[in-house]
C-alpha cells in the first residue's frame, strides 16, 4: 500500500456523470454553493480539494439523513435510482440515507470534474469502547482524486448520519481530521480482521491489512478522550449500482431486520447545521488544540483557522429519534422538542429538517412498528 494512494498506485478515470449541466447547476443552487451557477458555466467549476470539502459540507447541511419514505409512502421503499434521488433531494429538498446521499454526491462531483468512484462499508453497531459487531455491506463511501495530475486519494462520506465525516480524509494509515467541532475526531486505520484468511507472506500467521477502519473519538471539555468507536470498515474495491440496490432492498423491506432493524423499526432523521459566530467562539475557547492550525486539515489533524468561511465553521447536529428531537453541539446535547402523536412528529420533521409529509400520507404508517398516535 502506498500512503495516500490506492493500492498499486491506481488512478481513477474521469467518468461522465449521469446528470446534465442543468441538473448540476440546480444542485449547486440548492446547496447554496457560492457564486451564480447555470448550465452554461458549471464546466468552469474549480474541482480542487478545498472545493470538494465545501461541497461535502454543504451537502450534509442541506440534505437530511432520513428514512421517512419507508414508513410514510405507499411503496414503503427507499428509491435510490438517479431520477428519484434528483427529484427527492434537489427538487423537493428532502433527504435519504447513505446509499441515496452518496450516490447523488458521486454523480454531482463527477459532473463538476472530479475523478471519483464508490465502494462499500460494513457498519459497526457495537457501543463505543466495546468489541466490534460488523454488519454486511450496508454503507457506501467514496474515493476521490481531487488534485490534477496526481493520484493522491481522499475518502469522502457525504451521508451526514451519526458521527459522520465532516471533511475529506487522505487515504493514509493514521490520517486524522476534525469532526463537527474539536471535541470530535475521525481517524483512518489500515488493518485486518483477525478472522481474515489473507496473509502478507506464505508462512506468516499475520492477517493482511486490506481493510480500512474509520474511527471516531470524542473528547470531554477537559480534553480527555471520553469514547472511541470504529464507525465502519470499508474496502478499496469498486462497487456498482446493482450492489447497492441489493443491499438497499434488504434494508427497507426488513429482510435483514433481525440483523439491522433500525430503519424498519424506527423513524430516523438527522441533519448538520452551521454554528453561529457566538457558538464558534464558545467552542474555540474550550479547546487547547490551537497549535493544530499549522497542520494539514485533511490528514494531520489540523483545525481550519477560523476566518468566517464555511470551510472553517464548526457544525452541530439535529437528530430525531423515537419521540424527540435533540440538538448536539460539541459535548453538549439538549432536547428541543418532544412529541407523542404522528401529527406532532410530522410538524417536527418539517420544522427542523425541512421534510414535508402530507397529512394524508399518515395512513401509510398505520400499523407499522414506529407509528405513534394517529388522528
Amino acid at each position: 500500500m502506498q500512503d495516500g494512494r490506492l493500492r498499486e498506485g491506481l488512478w481513477i478515470k474521469a467518468v461522465p456523470s449521469a446528470y446534465d449541466e442543468a441538473q448540476v447547476s440546480n444542485y449547486l443552487c440548492r446547496i447554496k454553493f457560492p457564486g451564480s451557477w447555470s448550465a452554461d458555466n458549471v464546466k468552469d467549476f474549480n474541482a480542487d480539494l478545498d472545493n470538494l470539502a465545501l461541497l461535502m459540507r454543504l451537502h450534509i447541511v442541506t440534505f437530511a439523513f432520513e428514512n421517512t419514505a419507508i414508513h410514510y409512502t405507499k411503496e414503503h421503499s427507499m428509491d435510490i435510482s438517479l431520477p428519484s434521488l434528483y427529484q427527492r433531494l434537489v427538487i423537493e429538498g428532502k433527504g435519504s440515507y447513505c446509499f441515496g446521499k452518496n450516490t447523488l454526491f458521486l454523480q454531482m462531483i463527477r459532473a463538476l470534474g472530479y475523478r471519483a468512484y464508490s465502494s462499500a462499508g460494513r457498519i459497526n453497531t457495537a457501543n463505543p469502547d466495546s468489541p466490534t459487531h460488523f454488519l454486511a455491506f450496508v454503507h457506501q463511501v467514496l474515493f476521490v482524486q481531487p488534485i490534477q495530475d496526481s493520484n493522491a486519494t481522499y475518502v469522502v462520506d457525504a451521508s451526514g448520519g451519526g458521527s459522520c465525516l465532516m471533511l475529506p480524509v487522505l487515504l493514509k494509515h493514521g490520517s486524522k481530521v476534525v469532526g463537527a467541532t474539536p471535541s470530535e475526531w475521525h481517524t483512518l486505520m489500515n488493518t485486518a480482521r483477525p478472522e481474515s484468511s489473507l496473509s502478507p507472506s506464505p508462512n506468516s500467521e499475520e492477517s493482511a491489512g486490506v481493510e480500512w477502519h474509520l474511527i471516531v473519538s470524542h473528547t470531554s471539555d477537559d480534553g480527555s478522550i471520553s469514547s472511541t468507536k470504529i464507525l465502519y470498515s470499508f474496502l478499496e474495491s469498486e462497487f456498482f449500482t446493482m450492489d447497492y440496490e441489493c443491499s438497499n432492498l434488504g434494508l427497507y423491506t426488513g429482510a435483514w431486520s433481525e440483523k439491522e432493524p433500525i430503519f424498519v423499526d424506527n423513524i430516523v432523521c438527522s441533519r448538520c447545521f452551521w454554528l453561529s459566530d457566538e457558538e464558534m467562539e464558545a467552542e474555540l475557547a474550550l479547546t487547547d488544540n490551537l497549535e493544530t492550525y499549522q497542520r494539514d486539515i485533511y490528514s494531520e489533524g489540523g483545525i481550519p483557522r477560523w476566518d468566517g468561511s464555511l470551510n472553517s465553521r464548526f457544525m452541530g447536529r439535529l437528530a430525531l429519534f423515537n419521540t424527540e428531537v435533540k440538538r448536539h453541539v460539541g459535548t453538549r446535547s439538549e432536547t428541543v422538542k418532544s412529541f407523542h402523536t404522528e401529527l406532532e412528529r410530522i410538524d417536527a420533521l418539517r420544522e427542523f429538517f425541512g421534510i414535508d409529509i402530507p397529512r394524508v400520507d399518515l395512513e401509510n404508517i398505520r400499523g407499522r412498528k414506529p407509528a405513534l398516535e394517529l388522528p
